[in-house]
């Protein structure tokens, strides 16, 4: 038999964590961490002069409660305010005066929603010496520094508008069941999501997404990584795509292709916005999964920025005419007399006045000590001792060849750093609340989405100070 929660048993759980906890994150917060030296001094201006009168709280106060909000997994602003109440302990760290209303909490996210992301800007900066630090203690181990490896992903911030319930999508789908009874279920699904609304009623910003294999109706955000998890870049998608819904009785484009589209159009601009602010950024490699696969984002950053771009391809983009004889489905030179085999990589060269290429080898020839080849196949299709030598210019077609070929051992390595960013969106969604928002303003949710990034960036900036730096990903391993 279940036991039931009494009021009494929640008021002792809570006295337990607050208390009896506080010397494992309160005090090391405090003794670590100076909020005053983190705020960008233009939200002090914005903050002191919205209003003619003294405020209640200084903004110092305010940012903490709403920091320890995250840090602490608190879903609800309701919660926080309930905690708070409850707790001289949080009130004091937090040095609250009173304690702030929830309508009070609506409106300061609402106005300060650019001081919030500016103030994750600014952590960015702080946290990116650390960054490198750790990267370059780790570079003789991985042969690469992984604080200028970067990832991109795109993830829903998903709103709480009556078109997320599941009730909105199943009355959809038994007016048409009951419209189209001589449809197949598969049919009736579709033609459902083709009549879904795009956009929710209460905002046009709120787009009809597909997340994680189920649709939702969400802000469209990006999120940027280095290899070590720590958050570098974090971007709101306010714009649209160009690419057209079907509303007519055709076949609708696939939720995934959808998808697609949206990811590979927001690396340039996300970038941008990036390297706006952070001008002076060291970036080695960039990769991102196959919704990026996209060729002017190839061309973006390593002609523009000299990012080598890592980036799988999309079966979907890849026409029957992508590679010439002799290339295979990932760019890669192939023997002439053996399609099967591909041609090794030898490195990249570039000569002066002479564009940037790769070279590459038969797949039977081996390079000695002293840079001479040996190339033992029997039958060969050069009079040259060395073997069939083949060049490629990514400048051609920067998705075709791309810098760092494919399905090398480079390439394979940076590629492997793909998995960090998912693991780093599901910190922000789990522990620090993101995927439990129950607010359908847009810049609410746009503030609560910089400030989850900023409580990420403040536990990194803990764990170094206090000599943890094995625990930079996770504000719970250190309170343990």
């Amino acid at each position: 038999m279940i036991k039931q929660l009494h009021f009494s048993d929640f008021i002792d759980d809570f006295h337990k964590f607050v208390v009896v906890q506080k010397p494992q994150l309160l005090e090391l917060l405090d003794q670590y961490i100076n909020i005053c030296e983190l705020i960008p001094v233009n939200w002090y201006f914005h903050y002191n002069k919205a209003t003619g009168r003294p405020h209640d709280n200084s903004l110092d106060s305010i940012v903490s409660t709403l920091l320890l909000q995250k840090l602490l997994s608190i879903p609800t602003i309701g919660l926080l305010i309930t905690f708070l109440s409850f707790s001289k302990e949080l009130r004091d760290f937090c040095g609250l005066n009173t304690v702030p209303d929830a309508s009070f909490y609506s409106r300061f996210k609402q106005d300060y929603c650019d001081d919030i992301e500016a103030f994750f800007h600014k952590l960015v900066d702080i946290t990116e010496p650390i960054c490198q630090e750790i990267g370059q203690a780790l570079e003789k181990e991985l042969g690469i520094n992984p604080a200028e490896v970067y990832i991109m992903d795109t993830t829903g911030i998903e709103c709480y508008v009556k078109e997320n319930n599941p009730k909105f999508f199943n009355a959809l789908v038994k007016k048409l069941q009951y419209l189209n009874k001589d449809k197949s279920k598969e049919d009736i699904y579709k033609m459902a999501y083709n009549q879904m609304p795009k956009t929710a009623s209460v905002d046009p910003n709120i787009k009809l997404q597909y997340i994680n294999g189920t649709f939702c109706y969400a802000h469209k955000t990006i999120a940027v990584s280095n290899a070590l998890g720590v958050l570098r870049h974090m971007d709101f998608c306010d714009f649209k795509p160009d690419f057209n819904y079907d509303t007519d009785n055709s076949e609708p484009a696939s939720p995934e292709e959808v998808k697609l589209t949206w990811d590979g159009k927001l690396l340039i601009p996300a970038m941008e916005n990036f390297f706006e602010r952070h001008h002076d950024f060291n970036i080695y490699a960039m990769t991102a999964d196959s919704g990026f696969d996209d060729v002017p984002n190839y061309q973006y950053l390593f002609e523009n920025h000299g990012i080598l771009p890592v980036i799988a391809l999309n079966p979907r983009n890849t026409r029957q005419d992508f590679g010439k004889p002799g290339i295979n489905e990932n760019g890669i030179p192939t023997c002439p007399k053996d399609p099967s085999l591909p041609m090794k990589w030898d490195g990249s060269c570039k000569g002066k006045n002479r564009s940037f290429r790769n070279k590459f080898i038969c797949p039977k020839t081996k390079k000695l000590p002293g840079g001479k080849y040996v190339c033992s196949c029997e039958d060969k299709c050069t009079t040259s001792d060395c073997g069939r030598m083949f060049y490629t210019y990514p400048k051609d077609n920067y998705r075709a060849h791309t810098p760092i070929p494919r399905d090398t051992e480079q390439w394979n390595q940076i590629a492997d750093f793909r998995h960090i960013i998912e693991q780093v969106i599901s910190r922000l969604k789990l522990p620090l609340q993101l995927g439990n928002l129950r607010a359908r303003d847009r810049k609410t949710i746009k503030a609560d989405f910089f400030m989850a990034g900023a409580a990420h960036l403040i536990t990194v900036l803990l764990a170094y100070r206090m000599g943890a730096i094995d625990k930079i990903r996770s504000v719970k391993s250190i309170a343990a």
